[in-house]
Parts: structure tokens; C-alpha cells; sequence
């Protein structure tokens, strides 16, 4: 369940966002894109929004969609909560899954974020915390556990995938009211991904209201 970056264009951001600046948020619950590079949030995951605002280039994170499907303009979810946020610091420690990071000519940065990238569990909460909006991390610490801890201090060192026992695993992670829940999912279970994710954020849910 990938995390994924993609770009609003200055113009459709000025078009769907007029006026809007860091500390607002656009009340979006939409990607218009056909991008076939946005294939992997079939399996779940979430769609961070960026756009690149003159004069200096600033990168601007304007919105976070989640619960996401397909349809005949693009990818809709749940409406947007993240503030516009400058996010242009985080730049130069962005690896995103390829490990190549960012790099663009300077007046060069929008066209550089044109194709949608897969970004890790270290860039996507370097994002959230350069917004003021990082999710608290309520994963529990396993020590006995086959597969790599999930938890605040070992998420850091675990990888997007891990195999035990000849079993392969992908990392997924569950949000719901500012409480993040990362776990293991089996890859043979890759295409039930979102309706595996609507269980736990069920029996997630029902454990914090008991």
C-alpha cells in the first residue's frame, strides 16, 4: 500500500485553490488523472498533492487524499484535511523509492514532478511533519516478532517489504483521526488490500472506543 506524490499544475491550483496560502486547506477529494504510474494506490495508500508556486519556486504541499478509487476523470477519496503547507526544506532529504531523490535545474522543478513518484515511509512522514500534521504513530513495539517492528522508533529501519519463510510482505499502514497504524501485509493479499485496510481501520476504531 504505497504511498504516492503527484503534481496539481500552477494553473489548476490557482483555478480549484484561488486565493488560498499556507495554513488553509483545500477541501479537495480529488485527483483528475489517468496517470498509469498511479496504478499502485489500486492497492491502497495515500496520494500527497504538491504544486510548485513562483517566484522562488516553492514547493507547496496542498492536500493528502486517502481511501482512495478510480474512476472516469481519475482518483477520489476522503476529503482532504492537511493545511497548505511550504514544504520546499524537505526537499533535499526526499528519496522517494527509487532512492534518486530530487533533483531538478533550477526553473525546472515542476516539470521534474510530472510523473507521479512512489514515496517511502520516511518521506511521507518528513511531508506530514514539515506540514505540522504528522499522524501519531500508535504501533505497538514487537520484540519477538519474525517480521520487522513497526513501531515509532523502528519504522526508520524497516523496509517497504520483508520476507519470512519464504512468505512475502509489503508495508501498509491505516490512518484514522490523527493515529497512524502500520502492518504487514502478504503480498498474496495485494489485490484484497482495501478491503483488508477497512478491516483493521475497523477493529482499529472499535478498540479505541472500548
Amino acid at each position: 500500500m504505497p504511498d504516492m506524490l503527484a503534481i496539481i499544475s500552477k494553473a489548476i491550483f490557482e483555478k480549484e485553490a484561488p486565493g488560498l496560502s499556507p495554513g488553509q486547506v483545500l477541501a479537495t477529494d480529488r485527483y483528475r488523472s489517468q496517470s498509469k504510474h498511479l496504478a499502485p494506490l489500486e492497492a491502497g495508500g495515500r496520494l500527497f498533492l504538491v504544486t510548485v508556486r513562483p517566484p522562488n519556486e516553492a514547493l507547496w504541499l496542498v492536500a493528502v487524499l486517502e481511501g482512495l478509487s478510480s474512476d472516469d476523470e481519475g482518483w477520489v477519496g476522503r476529503k482532504n484535511r492537511v493545511p497548505i503547507s511550504d514544504v520546499t526544506s524537505a526537499i533535499p532529504r526526499l528519496r522517494f523509492e527509487s532512492g534518486k531523490g530530487l533533483q531538478a535545474a533550477k526553473g525546472a522543478l515542476g516539470m521534474s514532478l510530472q510523473t507521479p513518484r512512489t514515496l517511502t515511509a520516511a518521506d511521507a512522514e518528513l511531508l506530514l511533519s514539515s506540514s505540522g500534521t504528522r499522524p501519531v504513530n500508535f504501533t505497538a513495539h514487537q520484540e519477538t516478532s519474525a517480521l520487522p517492528c513497526l513501531c515509532k522508533q523502528c519504522l526508520p529501519r524497516s523496509g517497504e517489504h520483508a520476507e519470512v519463510q519464504g512468505m512475502r510482505f509489503t508495508r501498509a499502514q491505516m490512518e484514522s483521526e490523527g493515529r497512524m497504524l502500520y502492518y504487514w501485509l502478504p503480498e498474496e493479499l495485494q489485490r484484497q488490500a482495501r478491503a483488508v485496510g477497512e478491516a483493521v481501520r475497523t477493529a482499529f476504531v472499535g478498540r479505541l472506543g472500548a
